[in-house]
């Protein structure tokens, strides 16, 4: 069977029964008869030569070659769907879909809203609200997706990995230059928020050094506001690579001790269980995800 006589319509029906695991199903999916449907796979397996399916009393389940065949092609036919069902949107004139997304107040700022153009040049049926709220609930009503700091799994076995982050002193290039050691941290003015998953008290002690000897550190919330005094040379901030990549880019802020950050799983992405389903919501998670590298 050569790759320019593909035989789609079997294709088509053999995808169908491999996905619902049933020949009837199968059939009124695709509005056909059972005796069709059996017909278009055993044409395939004439054509492949090998056996699809086992017939099991009068039901019928994927053989080994089945099960490695249709796990080469299902991805490729759930992209057409999603291609169709996007290019239908479009021709009918339909109303963008509504995706809610919650996230962090800063991470929504500073990385989110970045990327957002990009998302919605892909997606552009589908409406994106973002809603910055900085005490999230697992199941919040009217949330379709969440992207939550911390670790997630505690919420929701479902929670999938987004990003991890590197915590580590930053400064203004000026103040960076006089900074050698950890210990010289001691001396100067320390910034930090409180809800980081990292305390300066934390920092000094993974480093093998007595935080009682640094002077208080002035907190500031939320993160934007402590970045922002760094980057204006009110001192050293303790804070995420994921919230400050425009001012590293930028060089606004400069990391003084590189090899003296911690790295940690940082934000998670879960959805509703309501809504995880729906092909907008899948569209959008999936794009998040591979912005993020995953």
């Amino acid at each position: 069977m050569s790759g320019s006589s593909l035989p789609l319509r079997a294709l088509v029906v053999f995808e169908a029964a491999a996905r619902l695991g049933s020949f009837r199903a199968a059939a009124e999916e695709l509005a056909l008869t059972p005796s069709a449907v059996s017909h278009q796979v055993r044409a395939l397996e004439a054509g492949l030569g090998v056996t699809l399916f086992e017939r099991v009393g009068r039901g019928v389940s994927l053989s080994a070659d089945g099960a490695e065949y249709f796990a080469g092609i299902r991805d490729g036919f759930e992209q057409l769907r999603r291609a169709t069902e996007r290019m239908v949107r479009r021709r009918a004139g339909r109303r963008a879909e509504v995706v809610r997304v919650q996230t962090p107040p800063s991470f929504a700022g500073r990385w989110l809203l970045p990327r957002l153009p990009a998302l919605l040049a892909a997606e552009p049926g589908i409406d994106i609200r973002v809603n910055a709220e900085k005490d999230q609930r697992p199941g919040a009503a009217g949330v379709d997706l969440m992207i939550v700091y911390g670790d997630a799994r505690a919420w929701s076995r479902s929670a999938r990995p987004l990003l991890d982050e590197a915590l580590q002193p930053l400064c203004a290039p000026a103040l960076a230059a006089g900074i050698r050691t950890p210990a010289d941290l001691l001396a100067l003015p320390l910034i930090g928020t409180r809800g980081n998953g990292l305390s300066w008290a934390q920092w000094f002690r993974r480093h093998g050094i007595d935080p009682g000897r640094a002077g208080p550190a002035m907190e500031l919330d939320p993160s934007d506001v402590a970045i922002d005094a760094a980057a204006k040379g009110l001192g050293v901030v303790l804070e995420s690579d994921v919230l400050t990549e425009e001012e590293r880019r930028d060089g606004r802020l400069a990391a003084p001790l590189p090899g003296f950050a911690v790295t940690a799983m940082a934000y998670w992405l879960l959805a509703s269980t309501e809504a995880e389903d729906r092909l907008a919501v899948v569209l959008v998670r999936d794009w998040l995800l591979t912005a993020a590298g995953r």
